[in-house]
């Protein structure tokens, strides 16, 4: 909610200088220092607020930049008046002296800033804002030993990538404790033991936003993490660690307010949540029907862009909702953010106070309590679909921006009792719905893996050729998921996403990602005419339409030579022994999936009944009834299924009608697999809600099925052959393709305007771009 003007603000005349100022280039500050007290005091606090910036600006060379640093630190700072050493608020290393110059080393470079920081709170006061990401041999341990003078305290410390082990009461002394952001990543030493002694709310009771990634923290440390800030950090970064889904648990239980945004006024529109009382499961959370208004399952209803209407207060002085209220964001505002140069701009931005009204996100903003995590980066760890669809589904619809490039997608039945010893799966597959309003209303921004678009999913396996492994997930995989997870994500899913960016998205394509992508970009097209059309019809009051999505990121993985990895090389492969060894041995119970992490009491099969159904004569079932069990038990379409307390969501025995479908083939594919995998017993397990994914591929609204079976569909049994015969399409450029429909389609229709960016990952990291085209 926005922040009301005061009377005299709201009546006072705006000085035409503090509107000018910010228009004027950085070469010409100088002069303007010397016109008179005026200028002096609009001009002044511009050129000495981030100085190593500023120097930049006026044209320092970067090879003088410690020749310089030296001279400004011992001499020309200290001869300043503390008056004008007070308007110093940022010192930003991240593009400053990165390299050796002049006489000095790099290690010399290195130390003789580490040796300044020392003296910067008596010199610099009023710094609070310090950078170091770029510097690894920076040493931010004589931070700890610097002696703070006034009262102010660093609000900003970005230490990223500090080849220096921090002690773990670093950040004990004041000189920290009105720290805002934080920035710990990639730097050695134990988190943990940091966190038991100054990384706590007892020494940083300011603290909202902190980056720890490449920590290895493990779900034990992050654990103890979410119960020693719980609801204090609205931004989190735990990427490049070692989390599984346990933390995701652990995360739930602390770091998100029991308040929900989620309610039934917008119905019509996106639908609403149906849950039953104390159902669910340990693995899914609880128990969530969707149930559908006549438009909203088809994202066509007249009102869907409208943003929503302001919320006022009868009381003058209240601008924020009570504690006890949750008001979702009205979707049409800028997306909060929380990198370092965001927060340093704000803070500058704050610090500077030209104009008494900014526009743009505040300070007041970062100091914010939102009942929590809003931003909440997960990327390159070891999480599963479930973990992450839990996650998205208790999080309360918290969550504004969301990073997660891939998670593994598990069978239903251990792989070697598959014949897949050493695939894996990942990708977000059938969970495009978590996406939508009416479980991610606040969402504005996000970043997870492609597959979420093209439904193609990535099965990296040691030893299966990259080339052959990209034909099986197009052809093999894709035709699997479409059946089981028809839903893609669209834009009109969700039209309060403005930045969504794909990750993992394979160099090369049989066709499959290329059209899906070409088709999502239509779709995107589609929806900004529609969103056009309907500011017309609101005769152009943008405020209360929303803007729908605007950028789009495409994160490419590294290019390959087709020629070098393909089987047509003439490596011999064996794909029996690769993807179906064979062995008796793998049949065995031992290597059941569900044998030590499932709680739920499926219904044993009886002596006469097949452990595992003949997945061979799948094929020639055209008609009657399946006669093995559950079918042979029943003549209904649901049987019950008990759900022990151990694996109950809320600690209670429950049971619940499942749906087995009637046992005759249907006109779904997907039901008819999902009968057929029923036989086996194995699969009848893991219980959940269908999803609109499930009620699109045929089975019945608000009912529970057995996800074990469903998502067996996607896991073919016959991969060894289908391996051998995939084809030798050819693997076209993906980054190429996307070009050449930009090009067809500019200046018609179908040209979406919104930006677009192209990125190619390289080896060593895919979070980081090291080349990209727009």
């Amino acid at each position: 909610m926005d922040v009301l003007p005061s009377y005299s603000e709201a009546t006072s005349r705006l000085d035409w200088l503090s509107l000018v100022a910010p228009h004027i280039p950085a070469s010409s500050w100088p002069s303007c220092c010397l016109t008179d007290r005026r200028f002096y005091n609009h001009f002044a606090p511009r050129l000495w607020r981030d100085p190593l910036v500023a120097v930049r600006l006026l044209g320092l060379d970067p090879n003088d930049d410690l020749a310089w640093y030296r001279r400004f630190i011992h001499k020309y700072a200290w001869s300043a008046r503390l008056q004008t050493r007070r308007m110093v608020r940022s010192l930003d290393f991240r593009a400053f002296a990165l390299t050796a110059s002049g006489l000095y080393s790099t290690e010399a470079s290195e130390r003789a800033i580490s040796e300044s920081f020392r003296a910067l709170p008596q010199l610099f006061p009023e710094l609070i804002c310090l950078l170091l990401d770029g510097h690894p041999e920076l040493d931010p341990g004589s931070l700890a030993t610097a002696q703070a003078t006034a009262s102010h305290s660093l609000e900003l410390l970005d230490l990223a990538r500090c080849r220096q082990e921090l002690t773990p009461k670093l950040f004990c002394p004041p000189l920290f404790r009105d720290l805002v952001y934080l920035d710990i990543s990639y730097v050695p030493g134990s988190i943990r033991s940091a966190i038991q002694s100054s990384l706590n709310p007892v020494s940083l009771p300011e603290l909202r936003i902190l980056k720890a990634r490449g920590r290895e923290v493990d779900d034990a440390t992050a654990e103890l993490l979410f119960q020693t800030f719980r609801l204090q950090l609205w931004g989190l970064d735990l990427s490049d660690n070692k989390l599984s889904d346990n933390a995701i648990d652990a995360m739930l239980a602390n770091s998100f307010s029991s308040l929900s945004f989620r309610n039934d006024l917008h119905f019509q529109v996106e639908g609403k949540l149906v849950l039953p009382k104390n159902l669910g499961s340990h693995q899914y959370g609880p128990f969530e029907f969707v149930q559908e208004s006549s438009h909203s399952s088809s994202f066509t209803h007249p009102e869907r862009y409208l943003a929503d209407p302001p919320v006022y207060s009868r009381r003058a002085d209240q601008t924020e909702p009570q504690e006890w209220q949750t008001i979702r964001a009205d979707g049409i505002h800028k997306p909060k953010r929380d990198d370092a140069s965001t927060v340093k701009e704000t803070l500058l931005e704050n610090a500077l106070s030209l104009t008494s009204r900014m526009t743009g996100q505040t300070a007041y903003d970062l100091h914010l309590r939102r009942g929590g995590i809003t931003h909440l980066y997960l990327n390159r760890n070891s999480f599963t679909s479930d973990g992450i669809g839990r996650l998205l589904r208790v999080s309360s619809d918290r969550l504004e921006h969301f990073e997660c490039d891939s998670c593994l997608h598990t069978p239903p039945i251990s792989l070697p009792e598959l014949g897949l010893p050493q695939l894996r799966v990942s990708g977000f597959l059938g969970l495009s719905h978590l996406f939508r309003p009416v479980f991610s209303s606040n969402l504005r921004s996000l970043r997870v893996h492609h597959s979420i678009v093209t439904q193609v999913p990535d099965i990296p396996s040691e030893g299966l050729p990259l080339a052959t492994a990209l034909r099986l997930s197009e052809t093999v995989f894709f035709k699997n998921v479409k059946r089981a997870y028809p839903q893609r994500f669209v834009p009109n899913m969700n039209p309060r996403i403005a930045s969504l960016t794909l990750t993992n998205i394979p160099a090369r394509s049989t066709g499959p990602v290329i059209e899906q992508l070409t088709s999502f970009l239509d779709s995107a097209s589609s929806q900004q005419t529609a969103i056009r059309r309907a500011r017309l019809a609101m005769n152009d009051r943008r405020a209360t339409i929303l803007g729908g999505l605007r950028y789009i990121r495409l994160e490419l993985d590294p290019d390959f030579s087709d020629d070098i990895v393909d089987s047509s090389t003439g490596r011999d492969i064996d794909y029996n022994k690769l993807l179906d060894p064979g062995d008796d041995s793998f049949g065995d119970e031992s290597f059941s999936f569900f044998e030590d992490t499932r709680g739920t009491t499926p219904n044993h099969p009886t002596t006469n009944e097949p452990r595992q159904a003949n997945t061979d004569q799948f094929a020639h079932w055209k008609s009657g009834r399946l006669k093995s069990p559950p079918y042979s038990d029943t003549e209904s379409q649901y049987i019950n299924h008990y759900v022990e307390a151990s694996n109950s969501w809320t600690g209670n025995f429950f049971s619940v009608p499942v749906w087995i479908g009637p046992g005759t083939i249907g006109p779904h594919a997907a039901v008819n697999e999902y009968m057929w995998n029923l036989q086996d017993a194995r699969l009848r397990t893991n219980v959940g809600p269908t999803t609109p994914d499930h009620v699109a591929a045929g089975a019945p609204a608000l009912t529970c099925i057995f996800y074990a079976a469903w998502d067996a569909i996607i896991f073919s049994k016959d991969l060894a052959t289908l391996a051998k015969n995939c084809g030798a399409e050819p693997l076209r450029d993906v980054a190429a393709a996307i070009k050449d429909y930009r090009v067809r389609t500019r200046g018609t229709p179908r040209h979406w305007d919104g930006n677009i960016e192209l990125v190619r990952t390289n080896q060593a990291s895919r979070y980081h771009a090291s080349e990209y085209w727009r």
